[in-house]
């Protein structure tokens, strides 16, 4: 187990967006590239930036790397406006796995993570596009079929939505919907099962996982809310044969509307605690604990599926919870062969575990091994 101790804004974080962006191909808190690479690194003749891990995996050693890059850079470092626009500029991504070129959908699932952080309480208060990534991101992880299923999807998605718009405006005809429709229910179908499934077996999973970090019996149970009414064990076929009935139910109102109303992109999941919604009655601390149990529930889901264990990457994961529940936490978290943690409060762990942790202290953006004397 690996401890990140360091006061707040050190880079602590950095560090595990940094390995989770390798597993996920994207970062989980920042929404352009740019934002990932540090002002220092974004100006001067060749601006770059590059994140790059070596990984024992079970078939095998694999290097894994992404550098950033910007776009119409000229490289003349003498240059102010080159300067002002490197600063500016938009990086893009690009992969490599043993030196060779990928593209970002098939690194997904050469490393895989689990993430935890204080943003991922929006799981029970957010809106339902964050718990259909939660999701979305776990299945990617493990079937590279399921995330070019979605990239697809979203794509016939944006294509039938404009063609509602114009059909709305009377520049196109209704008949030109059945090509779209047919397109959208053949990926949609796909995705609506892989969810369904893939919350059963969370389900089996995250219910003994809640009850013992909230030493109580209530069961915590993942129910899916999809934009149709499903069976509890669905197939393809079944999918699609319902979203399709419900496409020609929907048609006048999505023409009038504009916008596709059934499928996977309307999706939810929604956390109850004994039947009831989390996001209703639980308290901060028991929600804490809810998407605790869910992130422990999905790395477990990895390990079986995967036959490996994933990374997990805790982030200040111990500051708000009881001595209990932070050796719990801990001790599940030691099971794992690795996991990086990073705490502000090394105190608040006993001294016994603490000796049998791999401690770096973080100090702008550098990282340094602390000894046993230290």
């Amino acid at each position: 187990m690996i401890l990140l101790e360091g006061a707040n804004g050190q880079g602590k974080s950095n560090l595990l967006e940094a390995a989770y962006l390798l597993a996920i191909a994207k970062s989980n808190r920042a929404s352009m590239d740019r934002e990932m690479v540090r002002s220092e690194a974004r100006i001067g003749p060749q601006p770059h930036a590059q994140i790059l891990a070596h990984l024992t995996l079970a078939d095998g050693d694999v290097r894994l790397q992404v550098d950033f890059s910007p776009s119409g850079n000229s490289g003349n470092p003498h240059s102010e406006a080159e300067t002002a626009t490197s600063e500016a500029a938009v990086f893009h991504k690009s992969f490599r796995v043993n030196g060779v070129g990928r593209r970002a959908s098939s690194v997904v699932g050469v490393l895989n993570a689990v993430m935890f952080g204080a943003e991922d309480l929006e799981l029970v208060y957010g809106t339902p596009s964050i718990r259909r990534r939660y999701l979305d991101i776990l299945i990617s992880q493990l079937d590279d079929r399921y995330l070019r299923s979605l990239q697809r999807y979203h794509k016939i998605l944006a294509q039938r939505n404009h063609l509602l718009k114009r059909i709305r405006h009377r520049s196109a005809s209704p008949d030109e919907l059945q090509f779209w429709d047919v397109e959208l229910i053949a990926e949609a179908s796909f995705i609506i099962e892989q969810r369904a499934n893939t919350l059963a077996s969370l389900n089996d999973i995250v219910a003994p996982l809640h009850s013992e970090l909230a030493g109580a019996d209530d069961m915590l149970e993942l129910v899916y809310r999809p934009s149709i009414d499903i069976p509890q064990e669905v197939t393809v076929d079944v999918a699609a044969e319902i979203l399709t009935e419900g496409l020609a139910d929907e048609r006048s109102r999505e023409i009038a509307q504009g916008f596709t109303i059934l499928g996977p992109h309307r999706d939810d999941v929604e956390p109850q605690i004994a039947g009831m919604q989390a996001s209703a009655y639980a308290s901060r601390g028991q929600v804490r604990t809810v998407v605790l149990a869910m992130k422990l529930a999905e790395a477990e889901h990895l390990k079986r599926r995967r036959g490996q264990e994933p990374v997990l990457l805790l982030d200040d994961v111990l500051s708000e919870l009881d001595s209990g529940r932070r050796n719990l936490v801990l001790d599940k978290a030691a099971t794992y062969q690795q996991c990086f943690i990073t705490t502000a409060e090394p105190d608040i762990i006993r001294p016994e575990r603490l000796s049998q942790m791999h401690r770096f202290d973080v100090k702008l953006g550098s990282v340094k091994a602390i000894s046993i004397t230290d």
